[in-house]
């Protein structure tokens, strides 16, 4: 077996945010002021284009920073005025970058990157400063990638110059259909299209989404593409229009093995009695984290005897289980909401357990079923409306994933 999930971070996909900081910018960062700025602002200047730009320093504080450009207390002051309601300028972060510009001596502009996607931008408009959120503009041009799966996902992909940004994202598209952890196997192959941006300067940074992408896994295709509708919700979808998402995860676990599967006449490794063992054993280093499968109120989590430390969680006619736990996630207790993807626990030996492990059991009207086989409910899919925009990007992406 090929463990192709090794380091996958399970989140929640609703509520994900992650920020990749831009590189300093490269050369001699010229020193305006004559003084040692090797702990406060350094400061770049353009003296043809009235640009400075500010790498942040640990220890500077917008007031410290402005100061060093002779940014007078009255704009100071106006300019934290109009921010206050869009970001808060007292979380400015070391490493990151402040543009200001100025137009024939008057303060025109302060801008700051949020991440590689979004900035605050600052405008003086007829000696008023107003404040908004700003998409990043980049050159995007899209890039398609191929690889075959003969060591890990990660160590394969990267070997054809994907970053692990972009492969964790490709996990996260599959992961309602794949299990990284368990399911990849020697010979299983991916192709995938995806944004290679540069700042207008010609500076690489992050890559940006996945627009298409294809995975064959144990002679089964997967294939999803990214559309956003004309209510302008974004999502990826199949190739017959149905949302790649589903009610439930493939696995509650990120990393580790099936070390015992769903049987109803399985030797007990205690009692070593024949006797039915109706869920999946996932062994794992201790500690490891175990998220919620799908959206659902919390039921039980506590001591059961012998199950140990668990977790239960109803989602409508489901029921999902967590056995064995070392210990239970912050803020999870009986009557609290969870999110798919959100931790529940982590990996422990409690309860009756020869080792590191993690029972997960799933339950339809009462009754266990099997997680491997169950008919679990699907995506939603795309409105008719939809569907002769969404196949257009189907037959153009296609073409692009199957020539690699």
């Amino acid at each position: 077996m090929v463990v192709g999930g090794g380091f996958i971070l399970w989140h929640t996909p609703k509520s994900t945010s992650v920020t990749y900081e831009r590189e300093a910018v490269p050369g001699d960062l010229g020193n305006t002021s004559g003084k040692d700025l090797s702990q406060t602002a350094a400061v770049i200047e353009q003296s043809d284009t009235g640009v400075k730009e500010i790498e942040i320093q640990p220890g500077d504080t917008f007031s410290t920073i402005m100061e060093k450009i002779d940014v007078s207390a009255e704009d100071q002051n106006s300019i934290l005025a109009a921010v206050q309601d869009v970001y808060d300028f007292t979380k400015l972060q070391a490493g990151k970058f402040i543009h200001v510009v100025f137009a024939q001596d008057a303060l025109a502009s302060v801008d700051y990157d949020l991440n590689d996607d979004k900035k605050i931008v600052i405008k003086n408009v007829d000696g008023e400063f107003i404040a908004e959120e700003e998409a990043v503009e980049y050159d995007v041009v899209e890039v398609t990638k191929s690889a075959t799966i003969e060591s890990s996902l990660f160590i394969d992909g990267g070997a054809v110059g994907l970053s692990d940004k972009t492969l964790v994202e490709l996990a996260e598209i599959f992961q309602w259909d794949i299990d990284f952890s368990t399911d990849i196997r020697e010979g299983d192959s991916f192709s995938l299209v995806y944004e290679d941006r540069k700042t207008p300067d010609g500076e690489p940074v992050r890559p940006g989404k996945i627009m298409a992408a294809k995975f064959e896994n144990q002679g089964t295709s997967y294939d999803a593409y990214y559309y956003e509708t004309e209510d302008g919700v974004a999502g990826y979808y199949a190739a017959n229009g149905e949302s790649v998402e589903r009610q439930f995860l493939s696995s509650p676990i990120g990393v580790g093995y099936i070390s015992s599967g769903f049987s109803y006449s399985r030797v007990n490794p205690v009692t070593r009695q024949v006797t039915p063992h109706r869920a999946l054993d996932y062994a794992a280093p201790h500690g490891t984290p175990v998220v919620a499968v799908a959206d659902g109120e919390v039921t039980v989590a506590g001591d059961k005897g012998g199950l140990g430390i668990t977790v239960e969680i109803r989602h409508g006619q489901y029921k999902s289980q967590y056995a064995h736990l070392s210990k239970i996630a912050s803020g999870i207790k009986q009557g609290e909401t969870v999110l798919q993807g959100d931790v529940v626990g982590y990996v422990g030996s409690t309860g009756i357990s020869t080792g590191p492990h993690l029972q997960y059991a799933l339950f339809k009207a009462g009754a266990p079923i099997n997680p491997l086989e169950a008919d679990l409910p699907v995506g939603e899919s795309l409105a008719d409306a939809e569907l002769d925009n969404f196949q257009d990007i189907v037959d153009r992406y296609k073409v692009k994933l199957e020539a690699n």
